[in-house]
């Protein structure tokens, strides 16, 4: 069931996804304990949300973003488009090859 926007849960992955923008844009000195502690949270935090139950907004901030794509890989194998980037590799190796036999 997807989380509304105004939840407890929400509020908190958007505070931990900003500090850690934040320090990964020089707004806030760079803490290394900090960091990963904030970054552990965000993990925690998003433990059983989808990208569906995240409002859209909130799915582009970087560091969501690359906590839902680390999870998806860990999920899935792969990473998000990685088959569709595969399958066209392979489009174009059989035309190479299609066009290398003629």
């Amino acid at each position: 069931m997807p989380l509304p926007e105004s939840s407890g849960q929400i509020l908190y992955v958007l505070d931990v996804a900003q500090k850690l923008y934040e320090m990964e844009s020089g707004r806030l000195p760079m803490d290394p304990v900090a960091y990963k502690l904030f970054a552990r949270r965000l993990k925690q935090a998003l433990a059983g949300c989808t990208s569906r139950d995240l409002p859209g907004n909130v799915s582009q901030a970087p560091a969501l973003k690359e906590a839902m794509a680390d999870r998806y890989f860990i999920e899935h194998g792969h990473f998000l488009g990685a088959r569709v980037a595969a399958d066209v590799a392979w489009q174009v190796i059989d035309r190479v090859q299609d066009r290398l036999r003629d």
